[in-house]
């Protein structure tokens, strides 16, 4: 969480910064706050779930923002895109850490990780990501379940 000495300016810098991405939609501009909330260093979601430097512990933090957001937010494109971070965090842990970070089932997981591939209107990296996950997955190179 936030640091209590940061500037006042800091809790609105991610509206800011969203102001200045006119591609963002308001879901977009959400789960980066998520993001920034979980991990004030996080400057680019899409490259802390792609990076394999990212701490496991952060990983696991998003996951719980975003299950939180899926299953609470106030609109559908909140709850979907919500959905798709959510598997994307479960499959950044996969392949950067080869732990799993979700007691949900093989199918489950999979099922997400098919959606997030197809998407051809998803970030290539993110896609990416997915589909190493399912491969990693399929291979049995991951931990068991927590």
């Amino acid at each position: 969480m936030k640091d209590s000495s940061s500037s006042s300016a800091d809790p609105f810098k991610w509206v800011i910064e969203a102001t200045n991405n006119p591609q963002l939609t308001p879901a977009h501009m959400l789960v980066n706050w998520l993001a920034v909330e979980v991990d004030p260093t996080l400057t680019d979601l899409t490259g802390a779930l792609v990076n394999p430097t990212t701490a496991l512990v952060t990983l696991g933090a998003l996951k719980d923002a975003f299950k939180h957001l899926r299953l609470e937010g106030e609109t559908a494109d909140d709850r979907s895109l919500a959905a798709t971070y959510y598997a994307l965090t479960i499959a950044a842990a996969i392949v950067s850490h080869k732990t799993r970070i979700s007691r949900q089932s093989d199918q489950a997981i999979e099922n997400a990780l098919r959606v997030v591939w197809s998407d051809e209107s998803s970030d290539l990296r993110l896609r990416d990501l997915a589909w190493r996950a399912f491969f990693t997955m399929r291979s049995g190179l991951t931990a068991s379940r927590p």
